[in-house]
C-alpha cells in the first residue's frame, strides 16, 4: 500500500509488504542467476581478475554461495511452499499394528520437532536479547565513568 501524501523530496513508500507469490521468487531467482552468469563471463574474458571478483560478489548477494548463518528468508520461503507440497503418503506394510505404530510415532516425532524448533527460536531470542543487555550495560558503565 502506498503512501497517500509523499512529501516534495521522497518517494512514495510502501507500507504493506505482501509476500510476492513464489512462482515470481522462483522466476526472479532464475533470471538473476542467468544474469549473474553472463555478466562473469563476459567479465572473465575482459579482465579476469574483476569477473573472478563479480562472481564472487554476485554469488554472495544472489545466496548461490552456501552461508553458515540462519537464513531468514530462506525460512521465509520454505515456509511458504511447505503448505503447497502434498504429504507423502506411506506404503502399507501389510501389518496393519505396525503401520499404526509407525504414523503414531511419525506423528510424536513431528511434534517433538516443532516443539525443539520453538525452543531453538526461543534461544536464538534469548541470546540475541542478552548480548544486547549486556552491550548496554556495558555502554552505561563506560559513560557513567567521570573523566579524570
Amino acid at each position: 500500500m502506498l503512501s497517500s501524501a509523499p512529501t516534495a523530496h521522497s518517494a512514495p513508500v510502501m507500507t504493506d509488504r505482501a509476500t510476492p507469490p513464489m512462482a515470481l521468487l522462483v522466476l526472479s531467482t532464475v533470471l538473476f542467476a542467468v544474469f549473474s552468469f553472463v555478466v562473469t563471463i563476459v567479465a572473465m574474458a575482459t579482465f579476469w581478475p574483476a569477473g573472478v571478483l563479480l562472481a564472487l560478489v554476485l554469488g554472495w548477494r544472489g545466496g548461490f554461495i552456501p552461508s553458515f548463518g540462519h537464513s531468514a528468508e530462506a525460512s521465509r520461503m520454505a515456509q511458504s511452499v511447505r503448505p503447497d507440497l502434498a504429504e507423502p503418503t506411506l506404503p502399507s506394510s501389510g501389518n496393519a499394528s505396525f503401520d499404526a505404530y509407525r504414523t503414531d510415532m511419525l506423528n510424536r516425532l513431528h511434534k517433538e520437532q516443532e516443539k525443539f524448533e520453538g525452543f531453538l527460536v526461543r534461544l536464538r531470542e534469548a541470546k540475541d536479547k542478552s548480548e544486547f543487555d549486556t552491550f548496554m550495560d556495558e555502554r552505561a558503565k563506560r559513560t557513567q565513568i567521570p573523566a579524570e
